[in-house]
């Protein structure tokens, strides 16, 4: 049962109605989930029944993007780890990122640091990651020793610290490449991101109302208006939208419209200077404008969590859907940023290890 974002024809929907009517009574009455096929048994454990009923009701033309969760305002706007002043947010700035979804930009290296990282950048462009053996922009931190220096500046890693605690890990980092008259980046937001293949999610916290994963975008290049920085639907982490499958917009490959107020008000555009970065969380919408300058823009990202969130729980493979290709994780591992992983969940790659032993050879 193939549910990829995409309208499809209607005998097509009306053929795969009841089948997903009955693998959502399979999982209302608790029957065995080791006997079905793998993707079944993946919706079955990791849809809940608004999911079903959502792409049901509507006859298979809406979904939701990610696993269904809500926002829970914190009570306190305390920073949850102490760090040096010169990283410290205060009590307003956390409380504005809780609001907002986003907060930045903050400063991280020179322009000198980032003008010499853009040749490397430009030079791994294209080519084979040696982690997953196919071109992908994801994770190069593990075959870029300078990708990972940065990941794990204080500069970032303290002001992560006090959003989310003090032991971190990245799970996942990626290089932006936006060359010249690129169109823009849709609108759209995760969770544990299901969205990658709409079957399992990556990341199982124990609560979803809660921040449990940070995004940190940084710019090697600055990122304006004119060659597309990030746009911000302020506000609008407090809920998973609904998708409509087809239509003129998408995320990549995937082919959809989100569903939510676009109200301009609430739309905010964030330049970013070279050497600076932002954090958000993924549940805040956002996307950006096309490039229409002749020159590219470049940045990079990477994915923030706490020790004790498990990632790829029992899986050798994930799929994504808008970025192409099976990646298998026998040489991915998350990696910790800060302090120390006691709760060993996740497979983890020592980082000092793996680039010592590229360096040697």
């Amino acid at each position: 049962m193939n549910l990829h974002p995409k309208l499809r024809p209607l005998w097509q929907r009306a053929l795969l109605l009841p089948p997903l009517s009955g693998v959502m009574a399979y999982k209302a009455l608790g029957l065995p989930r080791r006997i079905l096929p793998s993707a079944l048994r993946s919706i079955v454990n990791n849809w809940d029944y608004s999911m079903f009923w959502t792409l049901i009701r509507s006859g298979l033309t809406r979904a939701y993007i990610d696993q269904p969760c809500v926002f829970r305002m914190p009570t306190s706007f305390a920073p949850k780890a102490q760090v040096a002043p010169q990283y410290r947010l205060t009590p307003e700035q956390i409380r504005e990122f809780y609001v907002n979804g986003f907060i930045g930009p903050f400063d991280a290296f020179s322009r000198e640091e980032m003008a010499s990282f853009r040749h490397e950048l430009l030079a791994a462009e294209n080519t084979v990651s040696s982690t997953y053996n196919f071109v992908t922009p994801r994770d190069r931190h593990f075959e870029m020793p300078r990708l990972w220096n940065f990941m794990k500046s204080p500069a970032i890693t303290e002001r992560c610290a006090q959003l989310l605690g003090e032991n971190l890990l990245s799970w996942r980092s990626q290089i932006f490449y936006k060359g010249p008259q690129s169109p823009a980046i849709q609108f759209h937001q995760a969770s544990t991101f299901m969205v990658e293949d709409y079957l399992d999610p990556a990341l199982f916290p124990s609560d979803r109302s809660e921040i449990f994963q940070l995004t940190v975008w940084v710019a090697v290049d600055d990122a304006t208006p004119e060659n597309g920085c990030l746009d911000f639907v302020r506000g609008s982490h407090t809920h998973v939208r609904t998708i409509k499958f087809g239509g003129e917009e998408g995320f990549y490959n995937a082919r959809f419209k989100l569903e939510f107020d676009r109200n301009p008000q609430n739309i905010v555009n964030v330049p970013v200077k070279s050497g600076q970065f932002i954090i958000f969380t993924e549940r805040c919408i956002h996307g950006s404008g096309p490039n229409t300058t002749d020159r590219h823009r470049l940045a990079f990202n990477l994915r923030v969590i706490p020790t004790s969130i498990p990632v790829y729980t029992n899986k050798h493979k994930y799929r994504s859907v808008y970025n192409g290709g099976k990646y298998y994780l026998d040489k991915w591992g998350v990696v910790t940023l800060r302090g120390e992983d006691r709760h060993q969940l996740s497979r983890s790659v020592d980082m000092e290890r793996l680039h010592g032993r590229r360096a040697a050879a």
